[in-house]
């Protein structure tokens, strides 16, 4: 397998299914909700924490097995459970589709993978290692989690705000590089 091209998606008004209600599910839906809310999940048992979230009207939940017609108007489903005929079933149903589809540790199941990500406001930090050592991209995350500065997202909306009022072209290229080396130099 060659390496993953990265890829940002805008999936705020994108329907998104998460088949499996365990932990691994909860971890994958935690990190969807910061790009959408449009989540369901299919699964006859979630976690407290799912739960807490079905209450809060957060996501939504289909309180059964999975079904074909359960891909309906999805743009991107998460299969996160063990059972592998099912991860590879849910998949050719998505390859047929069109649909994005990641089945949890099954590259093979898989038209994109879940980096690890870092995320401040606007900011979105993705590290991936194409699938092969999920907890380096982890560690490097955590690394990189500790060198931000502590102020990053003002920055960025400083440099927004410097970057709307000027002119495109080069000039504006320039001059925002060497603002945004400058004011990240105490870091």
């Amino acid at each position: 397998m060659s390496s993953y091209f990265p890829v940002y998606l805008d999936l705020k008004d994108k329907e998104v299914l998460v088949i499996g209600g365990g932990r691994v599910a909860t971890r994958k839906v935690k990190t969807l909700l910061e790009f959408t809310k449009n989540i369901t999940i299919v699964s006859p048992k979630v976690t407290e924490e799912l739960k807490n979230l079905i209450k809060e009207k957060k996501i939504k939940w289909i309180d059964r097995k999975f079904k074909p017609s359960d891909l309906k108007d999805k743009f991107l489903v998460v299969v996160a459970v063990d059972d592998i005929k099912l991860q590879k079933r849910v998949f050719n149903l998505c390859e047929k589709r069109g649909i994005l589809c990641n089945s949890v540790d099954s590259p093979k199941y898989c038209n994109f993978i879940f980096p690890s990500i870092i995320k401040r406001g606007d900011l979105v930090i993705s590290i991936s290692t194409s699938g092969k050592v999920p907890a380096l991209s982890r560690a490097l995350r955590e690394k990189i989690e500790e060198c931000l500065p502590e102020n990053i997202e003002e920055i960025m909306k400083e440099l927004e705000i410097i970057r709307k009022s000027e002119e495109k072209g080069e000039e504006r290229q320039k001059k925002l590089l060497r603002l945004a080396r400058e004011l990240l130099k105490n870091f």
